[in-house]
């Protein structure tokens, strides 16, 4: 097992105490080396302490993604970026190094990062000369709260802020991402586990990991070449996250869905009891199929729950649409019609292990918008699911004391009609996370409002029933259903 270098147990404040001053390293004599010839060439971790150091200035002078967004703002056109940087400073010109690749001359590289003698960076191949300037080897891209190490004009996987934002962020002994890239989902779980795996094949992306886990100065992160999960046979986890390559191509060997179905298996096989998976997976679904069916029989028998989540679906035109060039569409289309789909589907396979008791599966549909931050969600979903499968009768359910989970809002239509003003519709909407929404009722708005953490659910329904005069069993019978809704989806919580 090829574990890499692990970052050095100095603290980044002790190494900028000790660092030399501003004045000193401007004034050195320059060693600008050419270096290597090739495009990609792999930056050294000869000095590690050199590279945790530049992560620490990095941040310091702001280079993060609030950082970068308050100065030139979210544009994805370089140029229009680089127009915005017309000061001096040394967050401009960082961000112009290390996000945009403009070279810049040693003195401005130097006074951007006091204390760090930019020829160390020349000698680990994290710049490299280019005439008289220096240019970055690497692009490093702040997301949430952790530096990542690209390849030079790189970025983000389409996907990866969807996986962060799905991922459980509660404290694990053991963390590991499969098919790591340049392990961004290994370095977020490293902040809140004790310790992190990444895998991957190439020897690049092991680099890169590790240049990543060195920038952020964690000491709990280990980058092991292999492919799948082979490395780590034998070992659990406690969170598992993987965005595989996972584009339906017919230029590839081996089926995108058929490696998803495998990783989803063998991920689900590694997890820890009580541990939580996500994946993002592609799928393809045949005429008239459910869009779950196929991905729900992949997390059969697999002693783990599934909340399965669609994103999209795609007729195989407009799939190819998407990701072949236009002169390759029709080559794409017989390729995936000769698969029998009949639409593409994507989305991810959240799973919890749970190896006491019969496993359950549920699917919902992401919804369109923005999502954020959604492992709480996920955590409640899981628990609120327990719940239910604990309480199969209705007379169960209404002895439960349930609280309400804030942030949500209802959204109220009255329409005018002949007979004056008249309630139409209403939604409820989660502020949060995934931001479900769920068609109520009047009755249903009565409920929520009386919901108090406090009393049970026949008391609620039988103080409706009386402000209503109707029959309070009725009201109960009507109302459970969409308690019942409202816990799936994590508007509701026991207290």
């Amino acid at each position: 097992m090829n574990s890499g270098p692990l970052v050095p147990q100095t603290s980044a404040l002790t190494r900028l105490r000790h660092a030399p001053c501003l004045a000193t390293i401007a004034q050195a004599p320059r060693i600008l080396r050419s270096t290597d010839a090739s495009p990609h060439p792999i930056p050294s971790l000869d000095d590690p302490e050199a590279i945790t150091t530049l992560g620490s200035l990095l941040v310091a002078a702001g280079y993060t993604g609030d950082g970068i967004r308050e100065r030139v703002g979210a544009d994805a056109d370089p140029a229009v970026l680089e127009a915005r940087l017309a000061e001096a400073s040394p967050l401009d010109t960082l961000i112009r190094l290390f996000y945009l690749g403009v070279p810049h001359s040693w003195q401005d590289a130097a006074t951007a990062l006091p204390g760090l003698d930019p020829d160390r960076l020349v000698e680990t191949g994290i710049f490299e000369a280019v005439g008289d300037d220096l240019r970055a080897t690497i692009r490093l891209v702040p997301h949430k709260d952790v530096l990542v190490a690209y390849e030079r004009g790189a970025g983000p996987p389409r996907d990866s802020e969807l996986l962060a934002n799905l991922t459980i962020r509660m404290h694990f002994v053991s963390a590991l991402q499969a098919e790591a890239g340049t392990g961004l989902h290994a370095l977020l779980a490293a902040r809140h586990t004790d310790r992190a795996v990444a895998i991957d094949a190439d020897p690049r992306a092991l680099s890169l990991i590790r240049i990543g886990a060195l920038l952020n100065g964690l000491e709990n992160l280990e980058a092991v070449e292999g492919d799948s999960l082979e490395p780590v046979s034998g070992h659990s986890y406690g969170l598992i996250a993987a965005d595989p390559a996972r584009v339906l191509s017919p230029d590839d060997e081996e089926r995108a869905d058929s490696r998803c179905r495998e990783l989803v298996q063998a991920v689900a096989a590694r997890l820890s009891e009580g541990g939580f998976a996500d994946i993002l997976v592609t799928w393809v679904l045949g005429p008239g199929e459910d869009w779950w069916s196929p991905v729900e029989q992949w997390v059969a028998g697999s002693g783990c729950d599934a909340v399965l989540l669609l994103e999209r679906e795609d007729d195989p035109a407009a799939y190819a649409g998407t990701h072949a060039g236009p002169g390759d569409i029709p080559r794409w289309v017989e390729f995936l019609r000769g698969l029998a789909a009949d639409r593409i589907a994507s989305g991810a396979i959240v799973l919890r292990r749970r190896s006491r008791g019969t496993n359950w599966t549920r699917h919902e549909l992401l919804p369109d918008g923005e999502i954020g931050p959604a492992g709480d969600q996920l955590v409640r979903t899981f628990v609120n699911q327990d719940l239910l499968a604990s309480l199969p009768t209705d007379d169960q359910l209404l002895e439960e004391v349930l609280a309400i989970v804030e942030p949500q809002r209802i959204e109220q239509v009255w329409r005018h009609k002949d007979e004056g003003l008249g309630f139409e519709s209403a939604r409820a909407r989660l502020e949060w996370g995934l931001g479900f929404s769920v068609g109520i009722d009047q009755y249903t708005i009565e409920l929520l409002a009386r919901v108090d953490g406090r009393r049970r659910l026949r008391e609620l329904f039988a103080e409706i029933a009386r402000d209503s005069r109707l029959e309070e069993g009725a009201v109960a019978r009507a109302g459970l259903p969409a308690v019942r809704r409202l816990l799936e989806l994590g508007f509701l919580a026991r207290a």
